[in-house]
């Protein structure tokens, strides 16, 4: 009963080892990341996301009837007009040095 604890700890012990000394493999030019190719990736995944809500922002309009869609325009034309030059903050507007 010993004898197997001690044989099951040892081959424990040997695969700890082994797995420590084990090397990953190098990476190619391919899997490298330089910055130029990360400034390419996330311009894809933006555009990407822009593409995503874009079809998504078409596909809900598109499910909604007329009368709704001529609602929700007139509420974004108002919510434009009204919030024109108004890109700062009223607190920041009010307290700013002039």
């Amino acid at each position: 009963m010993k004898s197997f604890r001690i044989i099951r700890l040892v081959i424990t012990a040997l695969l700890i080892q082994a797995a420590f000394t084990c090397v990953a493999q190098p990476k190619t030019d391919a899997q490298k990341v330089t910055p130029q190719t990360a400034r390419k990736k996330e311009a894809e995944s933006l555009e990407k996301k822009q593409n995503e809500y874009q079809s998504r922002k078409d596909h809900h309009l598109e499910s909604q009837d007329k009368a709704t869609r001529k609602r929700m325009k007139k509420n974004l034309r108002k919510a434009r007009r009204q919030s024109w030059g108004k890109n700062v903050p009223w607190y920041k507007r009010w307290f700013r040095r002039q």
